[in-house]
């Protein structure tokens, strides 16, 4: 089972990928002959199996600022006479930056596989509605008439998107990092580049192009998606939130906490989880920017890698938790088709005015109907008559549009346009999509 986020970058889980980062660079460095092999299969031996006192881990970062030295220093020590041997070359940023690469690598297939499953949701919900006739809105009027299914389609389209991104920037892993304090790999002399390129095989990453320490440009790439992707989540969210008013009602949200909704009000059941899926998108949203501020870096290092090191991690946890809460909304969604009907059919007629319009366009001219439209829609509102009646006693009209045909020109199930083909569209793009590898963090190797 592929881990959570709040999982991956966890105290215990990040400890757990420091130990795997210094036992790989011991293995790569005596394979260059810059350690004593057994020095190296001392540490493979020992170091997996030391227990690092997490409290003090925490203590001491708390003294130096960054957690490296003092792990350095507890498993120095646990490895007896191999721990000389241990982090030789290495610096602070190569530890930090390669366990974050393996960390957000990892991470990101929890993100596509949560994505796929949003598309499947939506794609059965677009397919189950394409006929289920509702109000398009616009700046929150009625527009024209749209079906539920060409909603969820536009919900579904981006997702889509987003799954092809997520794609294609796992295909392109992030970067890890060795090159010591200033990226020169100086302290290795000659093996610098072959320790480096061993050090990353057995990390599972890529060798980075230069030193990553300062060009954070991957890492915000990642950071970026995540609002993308989460964006899109919250516009959904959104979205359904909007429609569970008590004036509109046509969607609810799944039944959550029972008699509990509300602590004060005996009737009222809120879009919670709609909005727990648009805060955390927000917070998501942050991080991405944080994460533009710190590719900042001054020179070849700076404090901006604090920023990294703390809206990583939050990015991610937000991330899952915002596609989550989507997933349970559209999961039970209820969807209320007879309260769809009957609020299109509030205007009486008007949303459908674009049709007589057309209708009349062909005998008057494109601008006379549009304007003789606009004059019988203003005369409906303010008599508040149906269109169809005020229509009917125009002698402009009568001329060229019987009852029974205004009638049917006013009926909003006439007037879908290429819904059908539009929705198939979209189906097809997500059923074409394949379901995304889920593949563990890339174990070092022995």
């Amino acid at each position: 089972m592929a881990r959570t986020a709040a999982d991956i970058f966890s105290l215990p889980g990040t400890v757990a990928m420091f130990v795997e980062f210094e036992v790989a660079l011991a293995a790569a460095q005596a394979e260059c002959g810059v350690v004593p092999p057994e020095a190296a299969a001392a540490i493979a031996l020992h170091a997996p199996h030391v227990a690092i006192d997490l409290d003090a881990l925490q203590a001491a970062t708390e003294r130096t600022g960054y957690p490296v030295a003092p792990f350095v220093r507890q498993l120095t020590a646990a490895c007896g006479d191999a721990g000389h041997w241990l982090h030789w070359g290495a610096t602070t940023q190569d530890l930090l930056i390669s366990t974050r690469a393996r960390q957000v690598n990892e991470a990101l297939g929890g993100i596509a596989a949560a994505v796929h499953s949003l598309t499947q949701r939506l794609a059965v919900l677009a397919d189950t509605h394409r006929g289920t006739v509702m109000a398009g809105r616009g700046f929150g009027g009625h527009a024209l008439p749209i079906t539920f299914g060409l909603k969820c389609a536009h919900w579904l389209a981006p997702f889509v998107r987003h799954a092809q991104r997520l794609s294609a920037l796992r295909s392109r892993p992030v970067d890890g990092e060795f090159g010591g304090a200033m990226g020169t790999l100086a302290s290795l002399g000659d093996t610098g580049l072959e320790v480096q390129a061993r050090l990353m095989r057995r990390l599972g990453l890529p060798v980075p192009l230069a030193s990553a320490s300062s060009a954070r440009d991957a890492m915000c790439e990642a950071l970026g998606l995540l609002a993308l992707v989460c964006a899109t989540a919250a516009k959904t969210a959104q979205d359904v939130a909007a429609l569970t008013w008590t004036e509109i009602a046509e969607l609810a949200e799944p039944t959550s906490g029972g008699k509990d909704t509300s602590s004060a009000l005996p009737h009222k059941a809120n879009p919670i989880f709609s909005w727990q899926a648009v805060t955390a998108a927000q917070q998501v949203r942050q991080a991405a920017d944080a994460m533009l501020e710190a590719m900042r870096q001054e020179q070849e290092r700076s404090g901006h890698g604090f920023i990294e090191a703390r809206v990583v991690p939050e990015a991610f946890i937000a991330a899952e938790r915002c596609l989550e809460r989507l997933q349970r909304v559209l999961d039970g969604l209820q969807v209320d088709a007879g309260r769809m009907r009957r609020n299109l059919d509030l205007t009486g007629g008007l949303v459908v005015a674009e049709q007589v319009q057309m209708a009349l366009a062909g005998p008057l001219g494109r601008l006379q109907a549009h304007d003789l439209m606009h004059a019988a829609c203003q005369q409906a509102v303010r008599e508040r008559r149906p269109l169809a009646e005020v229509l009917a006693a125009d002698p402009v009209v009568a001329c060229h549009l019987d009852r029974a045909r205004i009638d049917a020109l006013l009926d909003p199930a006439g007037y879908l346009g290429a819904t059908p083909a539009l929705i198939d569209r979209v189906l097809t793009a997500a059923r074409a999509l394949p379901a995304p590898a889920l593949a563990p963090a890339p174990a070092p190797a022995a």
